[in-house]
């Protein structure tokens, strides 16, 4: 069936206590491994490419890969791309068909974020493509340089607010955690809820590594409606290939074999414990279909 409206299907989860996961694919094992199971779970799902991933070669490839089995599927299925900080990336991005934008231009000064942000939804908006915008720096390992580089941390309420009332993104990404020296992340579950009160809108986890189930579970409680998952995810797919070629796998099926069933069995996983199990039907009646903007309708032409 066409990929669907990605502002309904994340409203249809802030509205209804649960997270869609955001699941990062960079190869077609990936990707079937994703779907698969979604549709054993009856979830719906949101397909995500950057050109960040580690791997990924051809985005514009994958994008076209990424929209086939989502027409494929029979369960609701979004697509997003994210971008770095340049607004040029959102005309690309449109054209891939997508249905959802992450623009992240929280390293500069909150002003110059809103501006960055406003082109995009300007661009994004008309054609039925949500943009995801973020506010506070994402725990990366390097935040607190860049922290120190842009006078940006955490997200702040306020901050919050001022963003998303002069923005109009569809969607939030926060952050409001640190990770400590043993690689596990310490969130402010109240600094959440006040976030959430003042924006009303679905929250975005990125960065979800490093955080335990239960913690997951409480973000959703106060907001989270999307979780990008794809460092983890990425992970476990080049674990399975390393322990085949230390078995003594040679050439290229052997040597992947297995990492659509290891990453269909950890987005299982993630999909129960985010809640998003069995929502599939509900979501396709209240779901509109993805149109194509214009502009790739007529490239396709």
């Amino acid at each position: 069936m066409p990929l669907v409206d990605m502002q309904d299907m994340l409203g249809h989860a802030y509205r209804h206590g649960y997270a869609v996961g955001a699941f990062g694919v960079v190869s077609w094992n990936v990707l079937e491994g994703v779907v698969a199971a979604a549709e054993k779970m009856r979830a719906p799902i949101i397909l995500s490419i950057s050109k960040l991933y580690p791997g990924t070669d051809n985005i514009e490839s994958l994008a076209r890969a990424v929209t086939e089995m989502g027409n494929r599927a029979t369960i609701p299925v979004a697509f997003q791309v994210e971008i770095e900080s340049d607004p040029a990336g959102a005309e690309a991005a449109i054209d891939m068909g997508c249905c959802g934008i992450v623009f992240n231009a929280s390293s500069k000064p909150l002003p110059e974020n809103v501006a960055l942000t406003q082109t995009v939804v300007a661009l994004a908006a008309p054609l039925g493509v949500l943009v995801v915008g973020q506010v506070g720096l994402i725990e990366t390992g390097l935040e607190d340089d860049l922290a120190e580089a842009s006078g940006n941390t955490a997200t702040s309420p306020l901050e919050a607010k001022y963003y998303v009332d002069r923005t109009g993104v569809g969607c939030l990404a926060v952050s409001v955690s640190r990770i400590n020296s043993g690689g596990n992340s310490k969130y402010n579950f109240t600094r959440l809820s006040k976030i959430n009160q003042a924006v009303g809108i679905p929250l975005g986890i990125h960065g979800s590594a490093g955080y335990t189930d239960d913690q997951m579970r409480r973000m959703i409680c106060f907001g989270a409606a999307k979780i990008n998952y794809s460092a983890t995810l990425l992970d476990i797919a080049a674990n399975r290939i390393r322990e085949n070629v230390t078995a003594g796998a040679s050439g290229y099926a052997a040597t992947v074999a297995g990492v659509r069933e290891a990453v269909q069995l950890e987005t299982e996983r993630c999909i129960q414990v985010w809640g998003s199990s069995g929502r599939a039907a509900e979501v396709l009646q209240q779901c509109r279909v993805r149109k194509p903007s214009v502009a790739r309708a007529e490239k396709t032409a």
